[in-house]
């Protein structure tokens, strides 16, 4: 009986001790930027606006427009500048500033 509490304290201990220890230090903590911020909020946004789309909640005509800005966002801070918006006739504003054609009707922007 003495030796079966030994074991179980034992096996105990074993599970436990990562809960006790101090935490590993993995390298220095990099300082977030603003930008990072913005990317990551963008991204976030167009992942919800993706699930929302696939389940339904938002019409065709909602989930572009609202693509259409968010990867822009997400394009102007992933480059850590402003970019021209450009516009196409039939798709509305596009992410690509320097496309010559529209990525997604095919005509052209100029």
């Amino acid at each position: 009986m003495l030796l079966g509490t030994a074991l179980a304290l034992a096996a105990l201990a074993f599970v436990l001790y990562p809960l006790f220890r101090e935490p590993l230090a993995l390298g220095p903590a990099r300082p977030r930027s603003f930008a990072h911020d913005q990317t990551n909020s963008a991204v976030d946004a167009l992942r919800e606006i993706e699930f929302d789309h696939v389940t339904g909640k938002l019409s065709e005509h909602d989930y572009a427009e609202l693509k259409a800005t968010y990867t822009q966002r997400a394009v102007t801070a992933m480059r850590g500048t402003e970019v021209a918006v450009v516009i196409c006739d039939v798709c509305g504003p596009r992410p690509e500033s320097d496309a010559v054609f529209c990525s997604n009707c095919g005509r052209s922007l100029i």
